[in-house]
């Protein structure tokens, strides 16, 4: 279970995550009809799209905790430099590169293992523990060192400038904004989540690898098809998202972190 911090920017990225560890859940189409079907049964049709629907829930997870990695850590920054607040950060700052180790291993496994919703289960028990762990051995006690300080440190004011340039571009934060800002900030986060659910699965997987920065054959490498599968997937997802850059992707996918 999830522990409330009380920072509204913390709490809602620990939000996104349980929404993407949910759709592990259902990424299996047959599990609802066969609950003990095994993954070899199906046809390679099904066995396709279920990896890369497994494939797509995996790199949104592993782009949202690398994002809650950094803003956390910029968060550190603002923490005096007493014995407490640097034995927190140590630690803290571990355990992001533990999970990060584990899912990245687990999302090796995706595109090799045979038992698809073994894989998926395992990354929903392992990311799902490690969040309900570190959401109130770790984050809770971010947010209340950030208290205990003279002056106490006002974390959602001081951050957001410095985030929304460096970490989370056009991300709206807890801040002192004009509600009309922040509706159209809210806007064009809607505007950007319709456009990524538009993306059939294999698209999605696409898009994920793109922004994390894997070329044309890597991507075809790791999704077992042809390099002009992923340029035909590529050019979809760029006009369905309406960008011309990967760059502009990247920014995208900023929006919907």
């Amino acid at each position: 279970m999830i522990t409330l911090t009380g920072h509204a920017e913390i709490d809602q990225q620990h939000e996104l995550l349980e929404n993407a560890l949910e759709s592990l859940a259902a990424f299996c189409s047959e599990a609802a009809h066969q609950p003990n079907i095994a993954c070899i049964e199906c046809n390679a049709i099904k066995q396709k799209h279920c990896r890369s629907a497994l494939i797509s829930i995996s790199g949104e997870l592993g782009a949202s905790l690398a994002g809650h990695s950094a803003y956390e850590e910029k968060m550190m920054e603002l923490l005096p430099p007493t014995l407490s607040c640097q034995s927190h950060i140590k630690a803290h700052k571990a355990a992001h590169e533990g999970i990060a180790r584990q899912l990245k291993k687990l999302s090796l496994q995706v595109t090799v293992d045979a038992s698809l919703r073994k894989v998926g289960t395992m990354i929903m028990q392992v990311v799902g523990d490690w969040l309900g762990d570190h959401s109130s051995h770790f984050d809770a006690r971010l947010v209340n060192l950030g208290g205990q300080g003279s002056p106490k440190i006002d974390f959602d004011s001081e951050l957001v400038t410095m985030l929304d340039r460096h970490v989370f571009p056009n991300r709206p934060t807890k801040s002192k904004r004009d509600s009309a800002t922040t509706a159209a900030m809210r806007g064009r986060k809607l505007e950007v989540r319709g456009r990524f659910e538009s993306l059939s699965p294999a698209q999605r997987a696409v898009f994920w690898l793109v922004v994390s920065g894997k070329t044309n054959r890597e991507i075809a490498d790791e999704l077992h098809v042809s390099v002009n599968t992923i340029k035909t997937h590529r050019a979809v997802v760029f006009q369905k998202m309406e960008v011309t850059t990967a760059m502009e992707l990247v920014k995208k996918a900023d929006v919907l972190r």
